[in-house]
């Protein structure tokens, strides 16, 4: 759901073709980057022309050139996305959905947890201990792009606290998870 929230939001700014779209994305929206690549940003343009939500027009306008030409800005014919009035109801209509809705439901690690039991202790810790790792780099990664971008707006400071607060309790589930495996099995700490 986020993918078309995301595209009709940025559409809802402002009509722009689709380089301009990754790169808003890229720039301004970095946690989605990696999440959004420019053939799944396609498909779901397609999909959002397809079901009336938005139009496209060929327009000239000033734009890089291609590849090795990218820093030729130049007048070229470009595919411009705009939003339609439909578009305008889905996108508040995502929007509100998205910040009211919670989606409780197992993920992979729920999944995993179930079956620790069948790994020897040691392993277990291991494989937690390095998950707990890979988070705090993250964790530290997140704070070195907050601190490079500088001054914030609200909704970037929002977006941060939230990705920072997330981290920050999976890391502290992790810690106590360890806590509890490194435990012989016959003792049953309180949550």
């Amino acid at each position: 759901m986020y993918k078309p929230l995301m595209l009709l939001g940025l559409l809802a700014e402002r009509p722009m073709y689709g380089q301009q779209i990754r790169e808003v994305i890229e720039l301004h929206h970095d946690a989605f980057s990696q999440f959004i690549k420019k053939p799944t940003m396609y498909y779901h343009l397609d999909r959002l022309v397809s079901e009336g939500l938005l139009e496209v027009r060929s327009e000239v306008v000033e734009a890089p050139g291609p590849g090795l030409a990218y820093q030729d800005v130049a007048l070229r014919e470009r595919e411009v996305y705009y939003l339609t009035d439909a578009g305008r109801q889905r996108f508040a209509f995502l929007l509100r959905e998205a910040l009211q809705s919670y989606e409780p439901g197992p993920s992979v690690i729920d999944a995993a947890i179930f079956f620790l039991d069948q790994l020897a202790p040691q392993e277990a810790v291991s494989l937690l201990q390095a998950r707990r790792e890979r988070l705090i780099r993250e964790r530290a990664q997140v704070t070195e792009q907050i601190a490079a971008m500088g001054e914030q707006d609200r909704a970037h400071l929002i977006v941060n606290d939230h990705t920072c607060t997330s981290l920050d309790a999976e890391i502290g589930w992790l810690e106590r998870t360890i806590a509890r495996l490194s435990l012989p099995r016959t003792v049953r700490p309180e949550l």
